[in-house]
C-alpha cells in the first residue's frame, strides 16, 4: 500500500526506459477517460485493498500516477466545464451542478473547448458517455467540437433494467427499469433504446471509434457515468465480488470491475492496432466518491467525500500513460488539477491554443522542470471556498441555524430544492490544515497559524474577485457537522 504525498519531483519506481525527450514523439492521438463519483482509494495503485483494478494499475506501472492530482469542482457538471475549457468555471458562470436546468441552459458557447482545438488541429473527435453541460442544440457535444457523439446529455441514466436477470440494483426499493426522456441516450442528436449494460455498451463504442479512426489522427473523451448512482450491475461483473455480502458494497465494487475492464479493452485496441506507443492515454474521476452510498467507495487516506473541499472530495484518481512521451511507472507529487489538461494536450500535439488557468504538465511530468506547475490552486462554490498552497490547505465553509431535520431527500441527504443565498449571514468556520502532516484533515491549525490563514485569504480574495458571477444560483445543498458546528455546503 502506498499513499504517497510528499511534494517531490517525479520519482521512477520501476524501469523507466529511454528518455522520451531525446526523440521527440510525433504528435500522438488523445484519450482522456473521466469515471463518474470514482474514488481515490477505489483504485488499487492509490492503496485500494477491497476493489481489483488491474487495468487501471497497468497504466499507472506504465506512466505517471499524478498523486496530488485534483479536479477543479466537488461536483460533476461544474468539474466538466473546468475540464473542457481549461479554465476554472467561475470564470464563464458554471459554478454550481446544473441541476435539471440543462434543458434551458449550458456551458456559455463564448467559451472554446478542448474538442474545438482538437478539430481545429486535424483531430477525429468523438465522446463517448456523459456530457451534462446542456441539452439545447448550441450546448450539445456536436456543436462543441466533437464530430461524433454517443451518450447520455443529462447527470444520470439508469444502466440497465433491473429486472433484468442476473441485474442487482441498490437502493433495490427504487431500483429502475427504464429511461425516461430526461435520461434518454443519444447518437448524435438521436435518441436510441439500449437494453445492454451501458458501461459494456459505451466500451464497444470506444473499441469501435479506435478501429475506425486507427489510420487518421482522434481525440476520444470516454465519460461512462459509472459508478455514480443509481448502483446496478450484471452477473459478469457481480460474480467477482460474491464475498462482499453488503449489497451495495457488492454492486459498487462491480460496477468498477467494468470500468476496469473499459480501461482493459481499450488499452488493447490500441496495443492491436499498434497506437499504444503514441497514445497519450489520461485516466480520472469528476469528483471523489459520494457518501451517501453506504461507506461502499473509498476515499482512502482522504477526508471527506463528493461535494467537499475536503480532499476526498477534489483529490481523485490521476493517471496519464505515453509511452513515447512520458517516463513510464513514476509518481508525480506535485499538484496539479484537471484545467492542466487542455494546455498539456496542446503541448503534445504541438498547438498553440492556450487556457487561461491550464498548464502544461508535459515538462514537470518529465523531469524537465523541478518547479511547481502552480503556486495555488483555488475551488469555489460561493461562498465557500478553498486554497492549497504547497502544503497548507484553507477551506471556509457557511455556518447555519439549520437543523438535520431541515433535511428534505435523505437518500441522497439534501435540503429542498430552492434558490439558496451566496453570503455567509451567519459567519464561516476557517479550517486550516498542513497535508504534509494530516493528509485525512483531521486537526484543525487555524488558530495556531494566524500568518498563513492571512496569506492565504489574501489570495483567495484575489482570486475570487477575478471570478464571474454564477449562471445560477446554487440549488442542492447539504449539511454537515465540523468540529461540532453545524455547516452547509452548496453544490
Amino acid at each position: 500500500m502506498r499513499f504517497l504525498v510528499s511534494l517531490t519531483a517525479a520519482v521512477c519506481l520501476s524501469g523507466c526506459g529511454q528518455d522520451p525527450s531525446e526523440t521527440p514523439p510525433s504528435p500522438p492521438n488523445v484519450i482522456i477517460m473521466m469515471a463518474d463519483d470514482l474514488g481515490w482509494g477505489d483504485v488499487g495503485v492509490n492503496g485500494g485493498e477491497v476493489i481489483r483494478t488491474p487495468n487501471i494499475d497497468a497504466l499507472a506501472e506504465q506512466g505517471v500516477r499524478l498523486t496530488d492530482g485534483y479536479v477543479s469542482a466537488a461536483v460533476c457538471s461544474p468539474s466538466r466545464a473546468g475540464l473542457y475549457t481549461g479554465r476554472h468555471q467561475q470564470r464563464h458562470g458554471f459554478e454550481y451542478n446544473i441541476a435539471g436546468r440543462d434543458t434551458k441552459t449550458g456551458m456559455s458557447t463564448e467559451e472554446a473547448t478542448i474538442a474545438d482545438m482538437m478539430r481545429k488541429a486535424g483531430y477525429a473527435t468523438g465522446l463517448i458517455g456523459k456530457w451534462h453541460l446542456g441539452k439545447q442544440k448550441p450546448h450539445h457535444p456536436l456543436s462543441r467540437g466533437f464530430d461524433e457523439y454517443y451518450g447520455m446529455l443529462a447527470g444520470g441514466s439508469i444502466y440497465i433494467d433491473s429486472t433484468k436477470e442476473g441485474v442487482e440494483s441498490w437502493p433495490r426499493r427504487s431500483a429502475p427499469t427504464a429511461r425516461t426522456e430526461a435520461n434518454a441516450i443519444y447518437d448524435g442528436f438521436e435518441p436510441v433504446e439500449v437494453e445492454e449494460y451501458i458501461t459494456d455498451v459505451f466500451r464497444d463504442k470506444a473499441v469501435d471509434f479506435i478501429e475506425r479512426h486507427k489510420d487518421e489522427r482522434f481525440f476520444l473523451m470516454l465519460t461512462p457515468n459509472a459508478p455514480h448512482t443509481p448502483l446496478q450491475a450484471t452477473r459478469e461483473y457481480l460474480d467477482r465480488y460474491r464475498h462482499i455480502e453488503d449489497d451495495s458494497g457488492r454492486i459498487y465494487a462491480a460496477m468498477v470491475a467494468a470500468i476496469d475492464d473499459y480501461v482493459g479493452a481499450v488499452t488493447a485496441k490500441l496495443r492491436e492496432t499498434g497506437l499504444e506507443e503514441n497514445t497519450l492515454f489520461v485516466f480520472l474521476s469528476d469528483n471523489g466518491c459520494a457518501g451517501y452510498v453506504v461507506e461502499s467507495c473509498s476515499n482512502g487516506p482522504l477526508r471527506g467525500n463528493k461535494r467537499y473541499y475536503w480532499e476526498g472530495g477534489i483529490r481523485i484518481p490521476f493517471i496519464a500513460k505515453w509511452p513515447a512521451g512520458l517516463p513510464q511507472g513514476t509518481d508525480y507529487s506535485q499538484p496539479v488539477i484537471s484545467l492542466d489538461l487542455y494546455a498539456t494536450v496542446a503541448g503534445a500535439i504541438g498547438s498553440d491554443a492556450t487556457a487561461q488557468d491550464s498548464v502544461n504538465l508535459l515538462p514537470h511530468l518529465r523531469g524537465e522542470s523541478a518547479a511547481a506547475p502552480h503556486e495555488y490552486l483555488f475551488w469555489r462554490a460561493k461562498p465557500n471556498i478553498a486554497v492549497r498552497k504547497g502544503n497548507w490547505k484553507l477551506w471556509k465553509v457557511n455556518k447555519t441555524d439549520l437543523g438535520f431535520e431541515a433535511l428534505t431527500d435523505r437518500a441522497a441527504s439534501r435540503l429542498p430544492m430552492k434558490a439558496w443565498p451566496q453570503d455567509s449571514p451567519h459567519g464561516q468556520m476557517t479550517l486550516l490544515y498542513d497535508l504534509s502532516a494530516d493528509v485525512g484533515e483531521l486537526t484543525n491549525v487555524a488558530e495556531e497559524n494566524p500568518e498563513v490563514v492571512a496569506k492565504l485569504e489574501a489570495a483567495l480574495s484575489e482570486w475570487s474577485e477575478s471570478m464571474g458571477d454564477p449562471l445560477w444560483p446554487a440549488f442542492r445543498s447539504t449539511l454537515d457537522a465540523i468540529d461540532g458546528q453545524t455547516v452547509h455546503l452548496f453544490f
